[in-house]
């Protein structure tokens, strides 16, 4: 029985070529599963908003219709047909992240992004506004109403992630 031994003085090392390709495997693996996880990430933040806006447009429509009514909450009575809101201003609540209404942002808060109002911590930021039609349709011009649900509310403005819904309203 003649007995090999397990490695010839020759094959000790890993070679140089082998070397340089387990780091170009290295090199892409790693980048590959960083934004897999990355991703995956964003795909919660997008369906927890997502679950949310269920509670979150109701609440801004009735702000809208409330407005309407000269019963704000939190912005100003507004005339039927009248867009808002005014030029250079923003209409933005912020909510919790359970979907719960915290209060009105100043544009200032909204376009540098926050984390807090009023000693609660804010996840969601809902813009309201609405437009005039470019063709008027019907005796009474209809409102085109947007509601933007952003998140996440501590980024700044330019770079959350925004979920849009529309409607018409008086």
């Amino acid at each position: 029985m003649k007995i090999f031994p397990l490695a010839s003085p020759k094959n000790r090392g890993v070679s140089l070529i082998e070397a340089v390709i387990a780091m170009g495997v290295l090199a892409v693996a790693i980048p590959v599963v960083f934004a897999a996880l990355a991703k995956s990430g964003s795909s919660g933040l997008d369906s927890e908003a997502e679950t949310r806006s269920t509670w979150i447009v109701p609440i801004c429509v009735n702000e809208i219709r409330a407005s309407r009514d000269a019963t704000p909450e939190f912005f100003m009575t507004t005339a039927v047909t009248q867009a808002f809101p005014p030029t250079g201003e923003v209409w933005a609540l912020a909510f919790s992240r359970e979907g719960k209404v915290i209060g009105k942002v100043s544009k200032s808060l909204y376009d540098g992004g926050l984390k807090q109002l009023g000693g609660q911590e804010v996840r969601y930021v809902a813009t309201l506004s609405a437009v005039a039609p470019t063709v008027v349709t019907g005796p009474v011009p209809m409102l085109s109403a947007k509601i933007s649900l952003e998140y996440p509310s501590a980024a700044p403005a330019a770079k959350r992630q925004k979920l849009d819904f529309y409607s018409s309203i008086l």
